[in-house]
């Protein structure tokens, strides 16, 4: 997991030239577009990391590492957020988790709607949950 982890890491000289930007929803929206790009530009890694996912369901010692690696980096992205002033509280932040974990499982996979881009859900996403 943790190669998955470092596989998946933003680019530090990224984060450091958004550090200095006004924390708005459309410099959260910057940063979720990021998380997606990430995703999406090493299929493999995320889908490894479904699997591992699944195979979590079958076998507790390896729900028990995922889960556990999954919590801290949902609660860096929460104190990530906090500490950025960016909009979006501890239960939004889940929710962005949630929606990206479906979104990237249906773009990797079998899209229900390939015509809509990616970039436009995102948008969407950030505008209906930040609203």
């Amino acid at each position: 997991m943790s190669r998955i982890g470092e596989r998946l890491t933003p680019d530090p000289e990224l984060l450091a030239s958004r550090a200095t930007q006004k924390p708005t929803r459309a410099l959260f929206a910057t940063y979720i577009r990021d998380v997606v790009a990430r995703l999406s530009a090493d299929p493999d890694v995320s889908l490894a990391l479904f699997e591992l996912r699944l195979e979590a369901v079958r076998r507790p010692s390896v729900a028990e590492a995922l889960g556990a690696w999954r919590r801290r980096a949902f609660e860096g992205d929460v104190v990530f957020t906090t500490q950025a002033g960016l909009p979006g509280t501890r239960s939004e932040i889940a929710l962005f988790h949630y929606a990206l974990d479906g979104l990237m499982l249906d773009r990797l996979t079998v899209p229900i709607d390939p015509e809509t881009s990616t970039d436009e859900i995102v948008e969407q996403l950030v505008s209906r949950l930040l609203a």
